[in-house]
């Protein structure tokens, strides 16, 4: 239910959520490497991924597909992780290190 969630409900991040949410973007990438934050609870990069923080803190992976957004993996409590596990072949890298 909390991926139904994530991926229907659009909310503004603000106050304590908001600052740990740019924290996060901020330990996760370079300046010039981070994706642009827009509002909301939606974070953007350009190669056709989006990171959604759920209202639980947690980071949720979606794939552009079809014009619309898709789910594109688990949770993950920081958003390098959870944009990692939406990256293509992925999946297979995971298995491959198993």
């Amino acid at each position: 239910m909390a991926a139904l969630a994530v991926l229907d409900e659009e909310w503004q991040v603000e106050d304590v959520a908001l600052a740990r949410a740019r924290a996060a973007l901020e330990a996760a990438w370079e300046a010039d490497e981070r994706p642009p934050f827009h509002g909301g609870n939606r974070w953007t990069v350009p190669v056709g991924l989006q990171l959604r923080l759920g209202r639980d803190g947690r980071w949720w992976p979606c794939r552009g597909e079809d014009e619309r957004w898709i789910p594109a993996g688990g949770p993950a409590p920081d958003p390098a992780t959870a944009l990692a596990a939406a990256r293509p072949g992925a999946e297979l890298e995971a298995e491959e290190n198993r």
